[in-house]
C-alpha cells in the first residue's frame, strides 16, 4: 500500500506525463492490490487508497478525452477506479465516517502531498 502511495506522490510531482504503458502498469498494480487486500485496509490506508484512486480516475478521464488510440482504455480505467472509490467510500461510511469527515481527511492527505 505504502509503495503505491509513494509512487502516486512521485507521479503527481513530475513535470512530464507518463506513458500509457507505465500508467497501465501502475493501474494494474493498484487493482491487483485492491482485489487481494481491500477488505483488510484500516481507515488510514483506505483514505490513502481513495486518494490514489481519485487521482487515477481524474488522470484517466483527462486522457480518455484525447484523440489517442488508448482513449477507450483510459475510459475503462476511469470507470473501474470510480467503482473501487465508491466501494471504499461506502466502507468508510459503514465505519462511521460521514462525508464531511471523509472530505477533511482526504484534503489533509492532498495538502501533505
Amino acid at each position: 500500500m505504502q509503495e503505491l502511495f509513494e509512487k502516486m506522490k512521485e507521479y503527481l510531482n513530475m513535470d512530464t506525463e507518463i506513458s500509457f504503458t507505465e500508467f497501465d502498469d501502475y493501474y494494474k498494480k493498484v487493482v491487483e492490490f485492491l482485489n487481494d487486500s481491500w477488505t483488510g485496509l484500516n481507515e488510514d490506508d483506505t483514505m490513502h487508497m481513495l486518494f490514489i484512486l481519485d487521482n487515477l480516475k481524474s488522470n484517466a478521464e483527462d486522457r480518455a478525452k484525447r484523440k489517442e488510440k488508448e482513449a477507450k482504455k483510459y475510459a475503462k480505467m476511469a470507470q473501474r477506479t470510480e467503482i473501487w472509490a465508491n466501494a471504499l467510500i461506502k466502507r468508510l461510511r459503514e465505519a462511521g465516517l460521514n462525508d464531511e469527515e471523509i472530505s477533511k481527511r482526504y484534503e489533509a492527505i492532498y495538502e501533505a502531498v
